[in-house]
């Protein structure tokens, strides 16, 4: 996770630029799992939010990849997700 700084996150912040998840490991919780060890690093950096990367328009996958981080407390905001820490 890349650390950045800027006005809207208050300070610091992290920004995934994947999270990926071999398809036969998927609906097996270790995304989940992933997520919540940088959210933990994150919080332990004193970071104030975490930002990821989404696939672009047209990934087959895409409205899984949306549900799975807005389940998970991000905001969508265009190709990128955003949650307050």
């Amino acid at each position: 996770m890349l650390a950045v700084q800027a006005v809207r996150a208050a300070g610091a912040y992290g920004v995934l630029q994947e999270l990926w998840i071999s398809r036969g490991f998927r609906s097996s919780h270790h995304g989940r799992h992933l997520l919540e060890a940088v959210h933990s690093e994150a919080k332990r950096r004193g970071w104030q939010m975490s930002e990821v990367a989404l696939p672009p328009d047209g990934y087959p996958a895409l409205e899984r990849v949306r549900r799975f981080y807005e389940e998970r407390g991000y905001r969508i905001g265009g190709l990128r997700a955003r949650k307050r820490l």
